[in-house]
């Protein structure tokens, strides 16, 4: 043997043994659970450190467009994100110029759309919710970076947006880029995301408990597994830790204490929770009733979000308080140091400039811009039913407080996080009795009126039901055309039925549509329909197929999608059913097989187990 054979001996030797190890490490990570436990706590640890980045990102952002540029502009370096003004206030001495800055901010979201096309602008969270529960969990690690750019941008400029979006998917995809060190089933990594994006709400809001319900009720739909629970709340508290570790005076909302006292002020909760559930529909038709606007229109996509910069910048100069999340706003509204003209007014701006915000192309979210809407609400309703009826309830700020998640809930759908939120920023436990009735009461309004949450409707418009699960949703995007049997044979309605046990006996096949003359669908015939008369076998010649067959046939057509088949075939019980051209309903191209669809479904399923 040459030097060089035992030198390809060696390398072959060093490759088996390397991926033999390789696969011994998969094997032990992937089916050992305690592995989960860990990658929980570190997916929560990461994730506070990203929250962390993200909001230092929006604070250079903010610096950058407001402190610097706005300097420059002769605008003062007005401080508009926290400006809290009473009615116009005092405008800056170069006021019209205010627009340039989140201009000049969505001029830099373009650019970076050109990089990174369909990534980074827009309303992410549907898209998110969509990669988490349909198309198993998949999420690009580019997101981290992507997500925090865009959304510092957009908020640091000005735009009227939230940062909890943004920030849920950045930890869903550090979760995700996490658990491919594990390679985990699909069910586990979609987990193991909300992991990451529980871990982002609370480091946020500093309140773990939130965090847990966010990801329960808006990433995993309401779905409860008792490991899932453990893992996310692991996640959850090591973010908390992580979070106020490294910031300490990171709250941004500060909430007083408030008398709750149990009257007839009940009574006005209720009516406060249901204006929000009526609200809250208004606010997710007139979202995306912007977006659609911004998207029919003719305008170059580029020119797009900066259009949508100046309509915000306009809007800016009169009422600063709707820029970016707009914490310090609700703050004063807890303070009640607003008047209820100027409180009502910006329940329809940040509506309104939310939707341009993010419909013409800007990147955040809709929770903040949902609590601000509420609380400001709830501020205007106290203050409002305190100048009809004066002394009928107390302090407004308690209202505004409940009405920020009583309009959380009730346009995101998930009351247990509002309510959760709220006791864990006031750590006051009379909070709770007002802010359940209030909570539960909108959300079921707003169900009532709408089934899908601002997050669930958009893909519920392209014909997703995110409830439905991934195999369901995958089932819908396929048609019949590609599972249909051309192998099959008609029986003419006349042929007696002693000619046609004579024919079966020799055929594969158990199930025949029966057509007439003109080759027309009229019925559909089984050797079990044959059971009825094998006792009266001198009647055979007497009878015809006709007679016999099943005249109530369920046809689908090769355009009808493979899930709404399914479900036909299973309420009827049927094993077969015959395809019929479109254009003629009653001449028969195929039969469609319960078996064919069900082989296909587990094979779908499998598919997912094995590659996400």
């Amino acid at each position: 043997m040459t030097p060089a054979d035992n030198v390809s001996s060696d390398s072959e030797l060093a490759v088996g043994q390397d991926g033999r190890a390789s696969a011994l490490w998969w094997r032990l990570v992937s089916g050992n659970n305690a592995w989960l436990f860990g990658a929980a706590i570190l997916i929560g640890a990461v994730t506070a450190l990203a929250n962390v980045a993200f909001h230092w990102a929006i604070d250079g952002a903010h610096d950058l467009f407001w402190n610097q540029l706005g300097s420059g502009l002769g605008i003062g370096g007005r401080d508009v994100g926290d400006s809290v003004l009473d009615g116009l206030g005092s405008l800056p001495q170069r006021w019209w110029l205010v627009p340039i800055v989140p201009m000049a901010g969505m001029f830099l979201l373009v650019i970076l759309d050109r990089w990174f096309p369909g990534e980074v602008q827009g309303y992410g969270l549907p898209n998110f919710l969509e990669k988490v529960n349909i198309k198993g969990g998949y999420i690009r690690r580019r997101w981290i970076t992507l997500k925090t750019l865009s959304s510092a941008i957009t908020l640091g400029s000005g735009m009227s947006a939230g940062i909890e979006g943004p920030i849920a998917q950045i930890g869903g995809s550090i979760g995700s880029t996490v658990s491919r060190a594990i390679r985990p089933s699909a069910e586990r990594l979609r987990v193991l995301i909300a992991c990451g994006s529980a871990a982002a709400i609370a480091a946020t809001f500093s309140s773990p408990i939130a965090g847990v319900f966010f990801a329960q009720e808006i990433v995993l739909l309401g779905e409860f597994q008792s490991q899932a629970f453990a893992l996310i709340v692991l996640a959850s508290g090591a973010s908390t830790v992580v979070s106020q570790y490294m910031r300490a005076d990171h709250q941004v909302l500060h909430a007083p204490s408030f008398d709750y006292p149990i009257n007839h002020e009940l009574l006005f909760y209720v009516l406060l929770g249901l204006m929000c559930g009526l609200l809250a529909v208004f606010y997710i038709k007139s979202f995306y009733g912007i977006r659609d606007w911004f998207q029919r229109s003719r305008l170059p996509r580029s020119v797009t979000p900066i259009l949508g910069g100046l309509i915000v910048g306009v809007s800016l100069i009169f009422f600063p308080q709707v820029s970016a999340s707009g914490y310090a706003t609700m703050n004063e509204v807890f303070a009640g140091g607003l008047s209820v003209g100027l409180l009502l007014s910006l329940v329809l701006v940040k509506i309104a400039m939310t939707g341009v915000t993010l419909g013409c192309g800007g990147s955040g979210g809709v929770f903040a811009p949902a609590m601000f809407i509420g609380a400001v609400f709830g501020g205007g309703f106290a203050s409002l039913v305190n100048m009809l009826i004066p002394g009928a309830l107390g302090a407004s700020g308690s209202f505004g407080l409940i009405g920020m998640g009583a309009f959380l809930a009730a346009s995101t759908h998930a009351p247990m996080t509002a309510i959760f939120l709220l006791w864990e920023m006031t750590r006051d436990y009379n909070v709770v009795l007002p802010i359940m009735i209030t909570a539960i009461t909108a959300t079921l309004v707003a169900r009532r009126l709408m089934t899908d949450s601002i997050d669930s409707y958009d893909l519920s418009r392209r014909g997703l039901d995110i409830h439905a699960g991934a195999e369901a949703n995958l089932l819908r995007g396929l048609y019949v055309r590609g599972l249909v049997s051309r192998d099959f044979q008609q029986i003419p309605e006349s042929m007696a039925v002693t000619d046609f046990v004579r024919y079966v006996t020799n055929s594969h096949h158990v199930y025949f549509p029966v057509v007439n003359r003109d080759n027309e669908l009229t019925g559909i015939i089984s050797i079990q329909d044959l059971k009825t008369v094998l006792l009266h076998r001198d009647a055979w010649p007497f009878l015809i197929v006709g007679e016999l067959a099943e005249t109530d046939v369920l046809t689908v057509s090769a355009s009808d999608n493979l899930y709404d088949a399914m479900q036909l075939i299973t309420a009827r019980g049927l094993e077969q059913v015959p395809v019929v051209d479109e254009s003629d309903p009653k001449r028969v191209i195929g039969m469609l097989k319960r078996a064919d669809l069900q082989n296909f479904y587990q094979k779908r399923l499998l598919a997912r187990e094995l590659h996400g």
